[in-house]
């Protein structure tokens, strides 16, 4: 049996704004839309499929509110949350259903391999928890495939680049498993794969020259005092003075945190991420789409956007688009045939701009 190649289709039904939508995903998506369609909501639903997987549903539930707040319109409309996703050769379906006590259980809990009828997954009804395994890297057979896929999804944001936010702190230097979702271990991350992956580090560095010109190159070490801890420096051409990182501006952080999650050697099964585009400029942009479709070639990649310069970089495959139809998020992908007149012409920005595409920026 084939480990799994990517996310080919998910159908979901009662979560939060979302009703019913149903999507095939390609390589990269691009989600664009206007504020309040729910793009986050959609964004935020693989957060969610990763704290189920992790047995964190309960917890994560009350975090959101009870299931009041997670079913779509409340539980006096909505009474279960049903997911349907199709992976490559695997296959995950469940529903969830309100409790008196404002949480969720399982109605069922389905497995499948390819197209077959036959469940790989213990019967699962009114459970608090998955009874899919425990993440195991070692872990072989369906089940443990599709957990160790969904294990690796998580929503990255590194909007927060005040002085006081975590990216500018120092962090632990044996925080480096993985990239934290708002970037609050860069330093130990880059430490990392500076040690053990030189040529990944040093494109980093070079893509990173390429948007700050200035930019020489980091200085990695652990504290002088304690050596537990790391902050992130560099040097600036032509200067032998050390900078930290509240003498970057914040488009350049969040070009460094992007460029690292991008080109990372471990990439995950699968990046999320919420508004990319912000703060950057239009070159850095130009960049950055360039290494989503390097990054695609190795994962999947899903991005929310309400920039019309980054979609820009797309193809008119590439695109979903979200909406609201009767107070409920809808996203549909962009039909190339239909557009093929327009975008001889303008481009996927400009017939966004112009309301053609629906999701009205």
């Amino acid at each position: 049996m084939e480990k799994l190649g990517r996310l080919d289709k998910l159908i979901l039904k009662g979560y939060k704004s979302i009703k019913e939508v149903e999507i095939e995903f390609g390589a990269i998506n691009i989600l664009i839309g206007a504020n309040g369609v729910g793009k986050s909501n959609f964004i935020g639903f693989f957060n969610f499929m990763r704290k189920l997987i992790e047995k964190e549903l309960e917890l994560t539930v009350a975090q959101m509110g009870g299931a009041n707040k997670v079913l779509h319109f409340g539980t006096k409309i909505t009474q279960e949350l049903y997911f349907d996703l199709h992976f490559r050769p695997n296959r995950y379906t469940a529903s969830l259903i309100p409790t008196l006590e404002d949480k969720l259980i399982f109605q069922d809990e389905n497995t499948y391999i390819d197209s077959s009828n036959k469940n790989f997954i213990k019967p699962n009804i009114g459970g608090y928890e998955s009874n899919l395994p425990y993440y195991d890297p070692k872990g072989y057979g369906v089940n443990a495939y599709i957990v160790k896929y969904i294990n690796d999804w998580k929503v990255y944001h590194f909007h927060d680049t005040s002085k006081s936010s975590s990216i500018k702190q120092p962090c632990r230097v044996d925080d480096y498993y993985s990239l934290a979702t708002d970037g609050h271990n860069i330093a130990a991350y880059l430490y990392y794969i500076k040690q053990h992956h030189e040529m990944v580090y040093k494109k980093i560095v070079k893509t990173i020259q390429r948007v700050a010109p200035f930019f020489h190159d980091f200085i990695l070490e652990p504290d002088i005092a304690n050596s537990d801890m790391i902050k992130l420096r560099w040097k600036h051409k032509g200067s032998d003075l050390y900078f930290d990182a509240n003498d970057l501006s914040d488009g350049t952080i969040r070009f460094i945190c992007l460029t690292t999650l991008l080109l990372q050697p471990n990439i995950p099964t699968m990046i999320l991420v919420d508004e990319p585009e912000l703060g950057l400029h239009p070159f850095a942009l130009d960049i950055l789409a360039s290494l989503f479709r390097v990054a695609s070639k190795k994962t999947q990649i899903i991005a929310s956007t309400q920039s019309v310069t980054f979609a820009d970089y797309f193809d008119v495959e590439d695109i979903l688009v979200a909406d609201t139809k009767e107070n409920s998020t809808v996203i549909s992908r962009l039909d190339a045939s239909k557009l093929k007149e327009w975008l001889k012409e303008y481009s996927i920005g400009e017939l966004w701009q112009k309301n053609l595409l629906g999701g009205n920026p």
